[in-house]
């Protein structure tokens, strides 16, 4: 094939489409936002007819560059579980990274299979929300009608392919953290031993699939209803970050990549599993490749947060262009930079949760006095966000020779000073800001189907696990 790319990025709050040319150039692109909703005991969800009806809306506008579109390819928020029907209708909201439900199931079900056989074969400990199978326990506990309906568990991919092709499907990149994949290995099975205690029949489960395989033609009335070419062919896609990741060059053993965005993400390639407690390991979408995967999840939303309550006189562009930039520089560019941090406040950045813990943890500062200004406080957010993702790439390079260049994306990169703080407190890096996406990630998995060729195209053994921090 030699048609146009349909690429779709379904993220926690927006959507987003493009059409590429087979060369990778951008046609057009739309977007609309929503919001997920947060409500009691930490639950947080959103409606996927919301991720419809904002795809939806975003080929109508974009429907002047549609009719060359050949392939579709997705870039998903992961883990965004449902449990649906047998048609695909979703039957509850999806369940995002940041919910909280399921903490008593995470438990339960580490002690039974035990975190070192988790850590060895999946190479992730379940966890509230972070964790496709803690929320499906918690539905099989707290939601029994929902769970005798449901025919497949799925993610975000698996739904909208469903939707699309009337195929089931979902790929290692979002699979490789639901505690129930075999992520060491890497073969496109599922764990036959953690389902069995789990008491999870496997055909509750859709089929594996590569990000890159295409799983069925486009459906007539479906595509009538987007405004799209039929016969096109729907891809299984892959996770919104690794395919970030991925286009901006995160191929080799070593590579780091941060995402600077609602979420921090730091991931550094290798060509083995390695598992910690500490962080997630995910599949990359191509062959003989893994990623650490380490989650600050109130990264940008922090700041925005900050802004809301220190700073509501300021709408977001004179926050975002002018009064971060000035903090920045003035701390920065100042004669003594390390006697103003001294004085600095220290801020734990748990404000959005953490996905590595069974405890509910929380943000906090300590260390203020009355002379602690809003932009002592902003900084400090600042320097706690940055050292945290430090923090995870000091872990690593313990086990993993890391390469001097990190290349970083996303709307927190782009504000004036923040890759020199990136510098000072994330690690002496030579930061080279990239302007990847996960849109165009999708695109390139778009690219490789239609070619039929893989980066490198090797097949490497994925050997033993190294379970790097026991």
């Amino acid at each position: 094939m030699s048609g146009d790319i349909l690429a779709i990025d379904v993220g926690t709050t927006a959507l987003k489409i493009a059409v590429f040319s087979p060369d990778l150039v951008k046609r057009s692109e739309a977007q609309r936002r929503y919001a997920p909703h947060l409500y009691d005991h930490g639950k947080a969800d959103v409606e996927p007819a919301v991720w419809w009806e904002a795809l939806r809306e975003c080929c109508a506008a974009a429907s002047a560059s549609l009719a060359g579109v050949e392939v579709v390819s997705l870039s998903v928020t992961t883990p965004g579980l449902m449990p649906m029907a047998g048609d695909g209708t979703a039957l509850a909201p999806a369940v995002l990274f940041l919910d909280g439900r399921s903490r008593a199931q995470s438990a339960a079900i580490r002690a039974l299979v035990g975190e070192r056989r988790f850590l060895a074969e999946t190479c992730n400990l379940p966890v509230s929300g972070g964790s496709s199978l803690s929320s499906m326990l918690w539905f099989r506990d707290e939601r029994p009608d929902i769970w005798a309906a449901t025919a497949k568990f799925g993610h975000c991919n698996t739904y909208l392919v469903k939707r699309m092709t009337g195929r089931w499907a979902i790929d290692p990149s979002t699979a490789s953290i639901t505690g129930l994949y075999n992520t060491a290995r890497n073969d496109l099975t599922w764990n036959e031993t953690v389902l069995g205690l789990a008491g999870i029949d496997e055909g509750m489960l859709p089929p594996l699939r590569q990000s890159h395989e295409p799983i069925g033609p486009i459906r007539p009335a479906i595509a009538e209803e987007l405004g799209l070419p039929r016969g096109c062919v729907v891809l299984c896609g892959g996770n919104d970050a690794v395919l970030a990741a991925f286009s901006g060059g995160l191929t080799e053993p070593g590579d780091i990549n941060i995402i600077s965005g609602t979420c921090d993400i730091a991931s550094v390639c290798t060509d083995r599993p390695i598992a910690s407690p500490t962080f997630n390991v995910r599949c990359h979408v191509i062959p003989g490749r893994w990623l650490t995967f380490f989650v600050l999840n109130a990264g940008g939303e922090a700041l925005d947060w900050f802004r809301r309550t220190a700073c509501s006189e300021l709408d977001a562009d004179e926050f975002y262009d002018h009064y971060v930039p000035g903090v920045l520089d003035a701390f920065l560019l100042g004669p003594d930079p390390d006697i103003v941090e001294a004085d600095l406040p220290e801020y734990v950045p748990y404000i959005g949760g953490s996905r590595y813990s069974l405890e509910s943890l929380t943000g906090r500062f300590s260390g203020l006095t009355l002379q602690t200004t809003r932009e002592d406080l902003l900084l400090s957010i600042v320097r706690g966000n940055a050292r945290y993702l430090g923090g995870h790439l000091a872990e690593v390079a313990e086990v993993v020779h890391l390469g001097h260049r990190v290349g970083i994306s996303g709307g927190g990169a782009r504000i004036r000073g923040m890759l020199e703080a990136r510098r000072r407190w994330t690690g002496d890096f030579e930061y080279q800001f990239q302007d990847q996406s996960s849109l165009l990630g999708a695109a390139i998995l778009g690219q490789i189907s239609q070619s039929g060729q893989l980066p490198g195209s090797r097949q490497v053994s994925p050997g033993t696990l190294q379970e790097a921090f026991p």
